[in-house]
């Protein structure tokens, strides 16, 4: 049987004396595009930084391709890419000069970083700008040069916070089209139209329960709205009972 891409077992985390998340579990396949679904404070932010190594979590076990983050945290990080909301950029660099970079720290071989920067700035639609400097370009070049450095190693897992922050109509058919030829994606965005385009499940997160569904966002929406449809006339049931 293949291992999960990723793994998580009674994950909680605390700041201070507040739980935000308490003791969840799930997997990832290999292969899927899972939306990540919660309100604010639900704990989205917290499940991605811990699952992708840049928070250490109170309690629990989160494995990569079934490695322990903890006990082999660089290992675990070479078959992840991240785009947190704010994306990681250097601005004084030109956009080949910090995928470059980006590739190095991702402990890529010398010989493969040229070939992989110039398929990430394709795959991205910001290769004309391969000289500029990342500070002249506009939020949406950004955004989507954010997109090329998490995918710059072609790692098996990708994880992108609010990916269309900033990208125009041409940009996110760019995004879409790339996740299409990806095996596994976490995304997290507020866009439903860009969600039922993309995912394949849908795990919704809250700070007691946690779910996977099969299908997109519209699929997900209408289970939910008829769940607490069924939970409303229960309880006017109940309310008549008494």
């Amino acid at each position: 049987m293949e291992e999960p891409i990723v793994r998580v077992e009674h994950l909680s985390h605390r700041y201070s004396v507040q739980w935000a998340i308490r003791d969840i579990n799930f997997e990832i396949n290999q292969k899927g595009i899972l939306g990540l679904l919660g309100s604010n404070g639900a704990g989205k932010s917290t499940t991605m930084n811990i699952i992708c190594g840049v928070l250490n979590q109170t309690e629990g076990t989160v494995y990569i391709n079934g490695i322990d983050t903890r006990k082999q945290p660089v290992e675990a990080k070479k078959y992840i890419g991240f785009l947190p909301q704010k994306p990681p950029l250097y601005t004084d660099h030109n956009v080949s000069e910090y995928l470059t970079y980006c590739a190095h720290l991702r402990l890529m071989d010398d010989r493969e970083v040229k070939a992989a920067v110039e398929s990430a700035m394709k795959r991205c639609g910001i290769a004309h700008f391969s000289k500029r400097l990342v500070k002249n370009l506009s939020g949406g070049y950004q955004q989507r040069l954010g997109i090329a450095q998490a995918i710059v190693h072609n790692p098996k897992l990708v994880v992108l916070d609010e990916p269309t922050n900033h990208l125009d109509s041409r940009g996110r058919e760019v995004v879409s089209a790339y996740l299409s030829r990806k095996k596994s994606f976490i995304l997290v965005s507020h866009d439903r139209y860009f969600l039922d385009g993309c995912v394949d499940h849908i795990l919704s997160l809250n700070r007691s329960t946690i779910e996977v569904q099969k299908g997109n966002f519209s699929s997900w929406m209408e289970n939910f709205n008829r769940q607490q449809e069924f939970e409303l006339s229960q309880n006017e049931r109940l309310k008549k009972e008494i």
